[in-house]
Formats: C-alpha cells, structure tokens, sequence
C-alpha cells in the first residue's frame, strides 16, 4: 500500500480548512528553477493538539516550514489563520499572527544570559523610563514569570553558555513563546538531544499542548512522533501521502509510508558485490565526540560502504574525518600502512578524496573555471617549473566533463553556473583525476535533481567496480540502500550495527536509527536475526 487511499480519505477539504480554528495551507505548490519540491499539500495545525510532519530528506519538510512561517512565499496555495485567508511577505507577518518558530539548529548567543536571549530577538526588552536605558531586572522578572509558567527552571540570570543542550533548546521555547503564540512549529528539537534530554524537551511540548497552543512537530523519530503526536501527515516527493490519526497507525506503518514500501524492488537495483577480505580502509578507536564510545570499521577494496541515521548522529562525522575536515581521533591504515589524517592536504597524500556536503562553501572555488577545479588536487602534474600548463588543465577537464556528462557550454565556465548536480559531478572529476583510493562522501546527492542523482550513484558504482573504495555518509536512507554494499548504522555518535544492505529494509533502517540497542535487530526483515557486527563483520564496539 502506497497510502494515497488514505490521502483520499484524510485530506481535509476547503470547507474544513475554512471552518478551522487552525493555522495551515491548502493546496500549496512550491518549486525551484521549475522542479516541483511541493505539489498541492495541504496541512493544518489544530489548537491544543500536537501536528507530526514527517518524511525522508528531500521529501519537502523543509520548503513547507519555510512557507508556513513567512520565510517563503509559495507559488500558489492559501493560507489561512483561523479561517481567515492571510498572506505572508516575512518571518515578522507570521509572528504577528501568533505564529511562532523554533528552528533544528540554535539560534542562541552563548555569552548572553537566557533573560537576554530570550527576549534578544523577539521582543524589544523593556527600559527605564527617564534614562530609556533596558530596565534589566524587569526583563529578569519576565523571563522567570515565564519561565516558570512553562515549568523550566533554568535561572534567568545564567549565560548560555553554561547550559546544556535540552536546556538551550529549553530556552529556544521559551523564546518563541514569550509572545504567546496560538500556533508553535517545532523543525527537529530533538534531533541532537541524548534520550533523557528528548522526554524533556516532548514533556514540554505535552504542557504546551494542554494550554491550548497548537503545534507541529517535525521530526525523524517515529518513536516520539508516536509518543507525543496526535496525528502525523507524511510527506513523499513533495506530496502529502497520508494524514492519519495516530491511534490509527504504528512505527512500521509510518516507516512504509515514508519510504514508500519499495524496499524489495529497490534492493534488486543493487550492482553484485561479494566480500574479498582485500582491506583497504582500517579504522579502530576512533570517537565521534567526547564521552561516546570508540568504534571500528574495515572497508574492502570495491566496496561502497554507508554511514546512515539521524541527524547529529555521527555518520558525517566520520566522513569529515576520514577527509581531513576534522582531525581523525582515533587510528587509521590505508593499504595495510598506518597514518595520520589532521587535515585535508595529509588525506589526500594518503589517497583519500573528501567531498563534502557544502560544494559552494567548502567543496569547490565557485568562481573558478570547471577547467581549475577540476585539477586543484593534482596541479603538480599539470604544471612544470611552477608554471601551470593550460592545455593539459583544459584536456583533462574535457574528458571528465565528456566521461561524467558534465552540462556546460565550456570548460572555462565558472563553476557556479552550474546545477547543484553538475557541481556535484565536477567534484567528482577533481578526485578521480588525481587518482584517489578512496572517496569520502557526505550527502552524494543533496540538493541535485532526480536524474543528477541516478547519474552520481552510476559514477560511485564505477569507480568501485574500478576497484576504488567508497564512505558514504547520508541521512537519505533510500539512498544508501541503492548505492552500498554494507550499512553502519549511527546512534548517538555509536556504531550500533553494520548489515550487509540485503538484510534490510529502508523502513527498517529508519527505526534502526531511532531505537535503543536491544530493540534493533527486531526490525531486520530476514527470519534469522543476524548476530551483532564483531571484527569479522568489520565493526567492533565498546561496551
């Protein structure tokens, strides 16, 4: 079942959204350079109740908060705030609306105190009469009224700094709510929070609730979309698969509609690959974050080996230091020979190629040509004396960009003209013609099309079957189970399993990520549980 049967029956109809006492959108369309990210949805958050909006990456979560909170305008689609049609130009207009917002990632000043932050940003702080200076007890005084009526007890006076990460999120509330919002979204306030600090922060939600405040909670963890939501919509390509009452619906059904339930169509897909025993990429002890456990993976020649789960989790961790992006704590051989990973330069002496997430940022110099970027890690073997040799850069360049299908009209066109998927491609070239043996990846194929994206998994498939070894970091399930042979799946910066990619499902690594330990070898599909990753398997864990 594809849940569009349940779309029919659970779409709410114009007449209801109108009749609502809720704020939402119908009929919202949305793209991007003429690709659709957002196809006639349709969702509403009701008061008093907690709105679950779940999907894959790229699914368009992210698009949608953007248009429900002023930060975008769709191009077509209603808003509507308690039955009135509303129209958003900013952030500000929502606000103003009653709407507000805590966003994934904080957007605190550590140096502040929580009284100076939480009314930093949404409220001017009140101020003295005579000297219009800020009246700072005063702005304490609110801030604990507040506070308290939220049943946090975090000292106003505290810097941020000093607080920890559920208390930060804690104030990322407490901020939104100072101006007594009807309607709260909250995008992922869980998502880097260890267990305890997540009931925390859903605990908080659930009083919310009970005063009457109307919430969408965005999230990964089907467990607490479960525990916490009222009803969930799924999001899929753009469209709304599903909206159904949680009473109505469990973990597994929710994980089918996300992924779509094609895990066995899809795992056909998959190019062969058999295990050799010919290691080329050894890495033991080595700890995501301080306090985490150490972990140990092996990777074989030939190989495309995933990193997957929440975000936060330490799958790109990894990836970044493997890359040089972040010093490698932990050991590491290439070819049987040990080294030291500190930065990019000895990665790539090593023969490890990094691609990360950010090619604008990080990935590529954007105003260059193809033709340069192309060649930045090799330069020593296009240039003579010092002297760098044009027609060897442009040759080399024009092969790759005829090999990888490279859409430009020129070698010579600055590489920010360029698609996200071409970018992508062009980064691809820069390793491959520097002869690497290993490529790390982090997200192969955010933000790139759907056609860009099947052209990127068939280059990692050829470079593997050339005998090159692939990491591939990424939180898009669906595609580490199209590309990779074997599967680590992170939990909390801990390696809580590696499975060969033919033993699961997409909706089963989906829970994998989100459940504790002893619960995870109960979403496996086999009959036969397979036994917990050991050396042999190529992973090893601390107790």
């Amino acid at each position: 079942m594809d849940g569009r049967g349940a779309q029919n029956e659970r779409m709410l109809s114009k007449t209801e959204i109108q009749k609502s006492g809720g704020y939402g959108i119908r009929g919202c369309y949305h793209d991007y350079t003429g690709v659709p990210v957002l196809t006639n949805v349709d969702f509403v958050i009701e008061p008093g109740e907690v709105h679950a909006l779940v999907g894959e990456n790229g699914s368009g979560k992210s698009t949608l908060i953007k248009i429900l909170t002023g930060a975008l305008s769709p191009r077509l689609g209603t808003i509507r705030m308690e039955g009135e049609e509303v129209r958003l130009a900013t952030p500000k207009d929502a606000q103003s609306l009653g709407l507000g917002v805590v966003h994934q990632d904080y957007h605190l000043f550590p140096e502040l105190t929580v009284a100076q932050n939480i009314f930093g940003v949404n409220a001017a702080p009140p101020r003295r009469r005579w000297t219009r200076t800020v009246d700072r007890t005063q702005v304490e005084r609110t801030v604990e009224g507040l506070l308290d009526e939220l049943r946090i007890e975090i000292p106003s006076t505290k810097k941020v700094h000093q607080l920890g990460p559920a208390e930060r999120k804690f104030v990322e509330i407490a901020a939104a709510m100072l101006l007594h919002p009807r309607f709260l979204i909250l995008d992922e306030p869980t998502a880097s929070l260890e267990p305890s600090a997540a009931r925390a922060v859903l605990d908080l939600m659930g009083r919310l609730r009970e005063q009457g405040v109307g919430l969408a909670f965005v999230s990964h963890r089907l467990d607490e979309v479960m525990n916490v939501g009222d009803r969930t919509t799924v999001l899929r390509d753009g469209a709304v698969i599903s909206c159904v009452p949680n009473s109505e619906t469990d973990e597994t059904k929710l994980a089918d509609l996300i992924t779509g339930g094609l895990d066995k169509k899809e795992a056909a897909k998959r190019r062969e690959w058999q295990p050799s025993g010919d290691v080329v990429l050894r890495v033991s002890d080595l700890r995501v974050a301080p306090g985490r456990p150490a972990l140990s993976f092996e990777v074989e020649r030939g190989e495309i080996f995933g990193l997957t789960g929440l975000l936060g989790a330490g799958a790109e961790t990894i990836v970044r230091m493997l890359g040089g992006a972040l010093p490698l704590d932990g050991r590491l051989e290439l070819g049987g020979s040990p080294g030291r990973v500190r930065d990019p330069r000895q990665a790539n002496r090593l023969g490890i190629g990094f691609i990360p997430e950010d090619r604008k940022g990080t990935g590529l110099i954007s105003e260059q040509s193809i033709a340069l970027n192309v060649s930045l890690p090799s330069l020593p073997s296009v240039s003579r004396g010092g002297v760098l040799r044009w027609p060897a850069i442009n040759n080399r360049a024009e092969e790759y960009r005829t090999d990888l299908s490279i859409k430009a009209g020129s070698v010579d066109q600055p590489v920010w003209t360029l698609s996200g998927g071409n970018q992508q491609k062009v980064m691809l070239a820069k390793w491959l013609a520097s002869g690497v043996k290993v490529l790390a990846i982090e997200e192969p194929t955010h933000g790139v099309d759907i056609g860009a994206k099947v052209q990127v998994h068939d280059l990692l498939r050829s470079f593997a079957d050339r005998g090159g070894t692939v990491v591939v970091a990424s939180t898009d399930v669906g595609e580490v189970l199209d590309i990779c042979d074997r599967i680590g799946v992170m939990r909390h910066g801990e390696l809580a399993e590696i499975v060969s990619a033919d033993e699961l499902t997409r909706s089963a690594v989906t829970v994998l990520g989100t459940k504790d330990p002893e619960q995870m070898l109960e979403t496996l599909i086999e009959s036969e549980t397979p036994e917990p990753a050991t050396a042999a398997h190529g992973a090893t864990r601390e107790p």
